[in-house]
């Protein structure tokens, strides 16, 4: 079988007049956007679209959709209204399109008013959202969840069960739970479904927003540190049921492979590239995103084992779809063949780390180009040693101390940075961490 992973479509719906979420001056608004600025409603009907195609030779089972749906924007842009209303917009299109077939629907962080703030508790959005997701949701039980914390669990028709959750709720931005020690009873909600999983072996895909582990270019780790440790022993623990995981938030093509004690690989976590082609800017510290295309991919897996077997990721070219006014998709990848791996398990993730390993290698250089959507910018330019450091031991390492020590071993044969450049990177590591 065959499911659909679409993330952060960050509709701007003032693209082409006021520009809200444009982080530069756009002079010629392309039809299917900029790569400064959030997606414009063509780009976006356009991709569900590409969707649809996408399935014509090989049917969806579903579709798992990460959120982060409202524009980047200060508050006084928004209200709660308006991001129902962009919320509502974006189900009836996906609905539209795919009339038949389930969609697992999750909040990014962006999706709450005020944005990053999602309480650990019943409110007027979870309400909303829940009148327009529940025929996909399809269990009343569940419906007492998401009132309570944004988060449910169903059984695909194969038997599958989805665990979606609300990982908005650990965000280093979410002031409303900083401090607490289980927000929404989440994490005592997720114990119970994977030991009651486990006990009749069920296969499990894990899917939210803010995803687990250590984010290049900068290392973000986006969780707060309690959380973090938290949710990884849940899912290290369940990791022989745990078949895939897929989260969204980083708006780059990316994965994580996690290690048991022995190092053997037992859980693969996926980054979905976003929708929106917009590029982060902190003018204070003079960084910059890189260029990078809309996105979404389809996943091939077993559906009695869940095994997941395949990933084929497909891009806008967004220049040339200005240019031709009309939108070309294109196959970035497809990970057996491209990546040379039997199928996307963790071994199989792992094998491709570790022909990564060499800043200079064919592989690695192929990853890079990928992880911008294969996006032909000045922008991206070359990965440097510490660049490689980055994004190498996010592969390998979800915990920060260890990935901080692995950074810090592979760019050790460079110059060490002095403290006060040290001390800079941790505030635009924060500056960074609101931004997104």
């Amino acid at each position: 079988g065959w499911f659909l992973h679409v993330t952060d479509f960050h509709w701007d719906y003032t693209y082409g007049s006021q520009d809200w979420s444009c982080n530069d001056n756009v002079s010629n608004h392309g039809l299917y956007g900029d790569y400064w600025c959030d997606s414009p409603w063509n780009l976006i009907t356009s991709a569900v679209e590409a969707m649809k195609n996408a399935t014509e030779d090989r049917d969806a089972d579903f579709i798992l959709w990460t959120g982060d749906n409202v524009l980047h924007v200060g508050d006084d842009k928004v209200n709660i209204d308006i991001n129902d209303q962009i919320l509502g917009n974006l189900t009836q299109l996906l609905r539209t399109h795919f009339p038949t077939v389930p969609v697992y629907a999750t909040y990014g962080n962006h999706d709450y008013y005020p944005h990053d703030q999602f309480p650990p508790h019943n409110n007027e959005l979870y309400n909303r959202t829940l009148e327009q997701w529940k025929s996909w949701i399809n269990d009343v039980q569940q419906e007492d969840n998401f009132r309570k914390g944004g988060y449910y669990t169903v059984k695909t028709t194969s038997g599958i069960r989805i665990l979606a959750l609300n990982t908005n709720l650990y965000y280093t931005s979410d002031k409303v739970t900083a401090g607490l020690t289980d927000p929404a009873d989440q994490f005592s909600w997720m114990e119970n479904v994977l030991a009651s999983s486990n006990a009749s072996n069920e296969k499990v895909i894990v899917t939210g927003h803010v995803p687990p582990g250590m984010a290049p270019p900068l290392g973000t780790r986006w969780m707060y540190e309690d959380f973090h440790q938290k949710l990884n022993s849940i899912l290290y623990k369940y990791s022989n049921i745990i078949i895939g995981m897929h989260f969204g938030h980083e708006h780059n093509d990316n994965f994580r492979v996690f290690y048991d004690e022995q190092d053997k690989p037992v859980l693969g976590l996926f980054m979905a590239p976003s929708v929106t082609p917009w590029r982060y800017k902190i003018p204070s510290l003079g960084v910059t995103g890189k260029a990078h295309n809309p996105g979404f991919r389809m996943i091939k897996y077993d559906q009695s084992t869940g095994r997941h077997l395949d990933l084929i990721q497909y891009f806008m070219d967004l220049p040339e779809s200005n240019r031709m006014q009309a939108p070309v998709w294109k196959t970035g990848y497809t990970a057996t063949s491209d990546m040379s791996i039997p199928d996307i398990t963790p071994a199989s993730m792992d094998l491709f780390v570790k022909r990564m390993a060499d800043p200079n290698g064919a592989d690695f250089k192929k990853f890079y180009s990928w992880r911008f959507t294969s996006a032909e910018h000045p922008s991206i330019g070359v990965c440097d040693q510490s660049c490689h450091a980055r994004i190498h031991c996010n592969f390998i390492h979800s915990s920060k101390k260890k990935y901080d020590q692995c950074v810090n071993l592979l760019t050790s044969n460079a110059t060490p940075i002095s403290l006060v450049w040290f001390y800079m990177f941790l505030v635009i590591v924060a500056c960074f961490m609101n931004i997104l």
